[in-house]
């Protein structure tokens, strides 16, 4: 070879190491190609890695075949450096099988190309077959790499092993002295934080340094197993330190803590905490962690706040808001958020329709609810479980139960969620026998909300051995006495069925009692009659300490209104007003109802009258004015006004038709009840009977108001007529 020629190939030489060096693959390949042409051959072993290096990070498994065919003829292939960098060739454009012939075919198969094989497998997805790799050239007595032990840890992590997979490797770590690497630190604390919390944070103490990872990794892990108090203590200890500053992704774990909680003051001081450190200015994730964050916190305005300062918005970002909207019940809102979504065409996706169909949930809109699933149909999420939910359960709130029934028959598999959905909607149809029925047919095992539905169908049958029955499962599941909402449930049922004393029974067996059990016995004490122990259940709960809410509030109320204890309804609605508990339009509404009752109409009409700004009085509330007027036998300007009020708030409903037409009635204004017939007819109001219901054996015979018995019923109408007899003897016996 000439001067000249060997002065080129240095150059193109020194080229092709000055690209390298630059990560400019192409001007590598190039240079290579240009020595081809030349006529020359390069013969530096040190060059052909770097040449088959570019050829791997350009994909060009044709042309570094052609490189590895002439390396062959010329037997380059036996220096080390060049069979390595042929197998990581092959592996990381995807032809595993010339990687592992090239690899026993070459002279030396040491712990580099080992290496090369197991994160080549590990590193595009092939978990199983690169673990497997990992244990065989174990065996031979391989030595990985940090980055190849860092994928095995992750691979064993995302469930490619067990938790003896887990500390086999972590003791492996620390024998062979890995475990001073902070890479593998978090990889094993990653790990343990998959299996178990306990160990996750054991490990977490036990690390001399721990960076911004390992407090993210555990403070993450509270979160997703719910227990975000220890997540918030360890945020504070890290912040306190002050060694280590949290990032974004710390932040977003903690906002989600706040989010579970429910509590946005926490979360206000995090959004604060963010904003000195610059973390919402840009960083989308923490923005929708903060809308999620103010939303479950029932601060939607400050969620809204944050969407609308928002230079940049992604899909989350949308349904966080749209989400937040429907769960603070601002449905409205979320209609005008969708809307502004289309505007902005934004497309929706499945976690929108899903918040799409709570809101035809709550304004019972079956259309509405029929579009949303032929956009389901269309676009092909009908395989989605939670739309599939969530559809039958919106089908359900809006009457539309054979619609429900049929997607639910329709499902190949109906799991355990998809089961205790459509229980719950039959049972608050009314139809707990067919309820009853799907969760027999079940082949999951029921969990708390399947019990808790269960229980709900039989109480809305009003049958006690159904209760009872559902109560003994809720016993073998192992869910009475360790689960509140199951116990609660069981009182509740009890309680509806007429069975006080058991319904008092299962409450006392609750070992810690929230506001929720104490407002179910109270309740049950309201709805069976007994005023005077639902109050005293009132003052027992204030004893032990439990502050009553809204809800418990409205128990109490109730019990006075139906018990006529007027004076003590008038001091605990007082009582509610001083503690700082904002009366609803429903504590109101059973005000009114309360001196209706007593034939205080006037002051009931004055109340109504000086209602807050931000409140209307409903139809339940003029009704119970009406029906006041009714019982008293007054007339005039009120029942006119009354009347007219409902009729307009529910001119659907019949029940405001038949009370208009039984004031009437007691006035004797004949023409008048004949024109609520009229409009009743003209209007096509539908109109529900009232039932009563006698158990014949295990049957629950209905019985509509004004039908007529069959043939087959002929034993049920002699129990019913020897009832009545024994009660009017018994009427005549007390008269005399």
């Amino acid at each position: 070879m000439g001067p000249h020629m060997c002065r080129k190939l240095q150059a193109l030489s020194s080229r092709i190491k000055q690209a390298s060096s630059n990560a400019k693959w192409r001007d590598v390949l190039s240079a290579y190609s240009d020595i081809q042409t030349s006529g020359t051959q390069l013969n530096d072993p040190f060059l052909f890695p770097i040449v088959l290096k570019s050829c791997a990070k350009l994909s060009r498994l044709s042309q570094g075949r052609c490189l590895h065919a002439s390396l062959l003829k010329r037997g380059f292939e036996s220096f080390v450096s060049v069979g390595n960098s042929i197998v990581d060739l092959y592996m990381k454009c995807g032809d595993f099988c010339s990687a592992t012939r090239a690899l026993f075919t070459s002279s030396r198969d040491d712990s580099v190309s080992r290496n090369v094989v197991v994160f080549g497998f590990l590193d595009r997805g092939f978990a199983e077959r690169g673990l497997r790799w990992f244990s065989e050239s174990r065996a031979w007595g391989f030595d990985p790499n940090v980055s190849t032990l860092v994928l095995v840890i992750q691979a064993l992590r995302r469930g490619f092993g067990s938790y003896v997979d887990g500390e086999k490797i972590h003791g492996y770590v620390i024998r062979s002295g890995f475990f001073g690497i902070s890479s593998v630190q978090n990889s094993v604390l990653s790990l343990y934080a998959g299996f178990d919390l306990f160990t996750a944070r054991k490990v977490f103490d036990e690390m001399s340094e721990r960076d911004v990872v390992s407090w993210s990794v555990v403070i993450r892990c509270y979160v997703q197993t719910r227990e975000p108090v220890f997540a918030l203590n360890l945020f504070r200890e890290m912040v306190r330190e002050g060694k280590t500053g949290p990032d974004s992704v710390t932040v977003t774990s903690v906002l989600h803590g706040c989010a579970l909680l429910e509590d946005a003051d926490v979360g206000r001081s995090v959004h604060g905490f963010s904003i000195r450190k610059g973390f919402d200015l840009g960083d989308v994730f923490v923005l929708n962690s903060l809308i999620d964050m103010y939303s479950k916190g029932f601060d939607v305005d400050s969620a809204f706040r944050v969407f609308d300062e928002m230079t940049c918005r992604n899909m989350v970002t949308w349904n966080s808001i749209l989400a937040g909207f429907v769960h603070n019940q601002r449905n409205e809102e979320a209609l005008e958020m969708f809307g502004l979504m289309r505007k902005e065409a934004v497309g929706a996706d499945e976690v929108t329709l899903v918040s799409l169909l709570q809101v035809c949930k709550f304004f019972q809109q079956p259309l509405p609810c029929k579009s949303v699933h032929c956009v389901i149909i269309r676009r092909a999420y009908e395989s989605n479980k939670v739309v599939f939910t969530s559809l039958i359960d919106a089908y359900t709130s809006c009457s539309l139960v054979d619609n429900a029934t049929t997607l639910f028959e329709s499902m190949s598999f109906k799991d355990v969620v998809s089961c205790s959905t459509m229980i719950s909607g039959l049972a608050r149809s009314g139809r707990p026998d067919e309820a009853i029925s799907i969760f027999c047919q079940m082949k999951d095992k029921p969990n708390a909300i399947t019990i808790i539905n269960l229980l709900d169908a039989c109480s809305v049958s009003a049958d006690l051995r159904k209760s009872r029955w559902a109560h003994g499962i809720a016993i073998r599941r192992g869910l009475a006495t360790t689960d509140i909402s199951v116990d609660t449930s069981i009182a509740d049922a009890y309680a509806k069925c007429g069975a006080i004393e058991m319904a008092r029974r299962t409450f006392d067996s609750v070992p810690r009692k929230n506001v929720v059990s104490w407002t179910v016995i109270i309740s049950a004490y309201a709805i069976n009659g007994l005023p005077e122990k639902a109050l005293a259940s009132f003052e027992e709960m204030k004893r032990e300490g439990c502050t009553p809410n809204a809800v418990t509030y409205l128990a109490v109320l109730s019990a006075c209104n139906h018990g006529g204890l007027i004076k003590q309804g008038l001091m605990i609605f007082k009582s509610m007003v001083e503690d700082h508990n904002k009366p609803s339009l429903k504590h109101y509404s059973c005000l009114v109802d309360m001196l209706s009752r007593a034939g205080e109409i006037e002051t009931a009409m004055e109340l109504i009258k000086n209602l807050p700004d931000d409140m209307k009085p409903g139809a339940g509330a003029w009704g119970s004015i009406l029906s006041g007027c009714r019982n008293r036998l007054k007339s005039g300007i009120v029942t006119t006004e009354a009347i007219s009020e409902v009729l307009v708030l529910e001119p659907m409903c019949s029940s405001g038709y038949l009370l208009a037409s039984s004031v009437f009635a007691a006035e004797k204004s004949w023409e008048d009840v004949a024109s609520m017939r009229r409009l009743v007819k003209e209007r096509k109001v539908p109109v529900v009977a009232g039932y009563s219901t006698v158990l014949e054996g295990a049957i629950a015979k209905r019985f509509l108001a004004g039908e007529k018995l069959n043939q087959s019923d002929c034993e049920i109408n002699n129990v019913v007529q020897s009832l009545h007899r024994c009660l009017t003897l018994e009427n005549t016996m007390e008269w005399i």
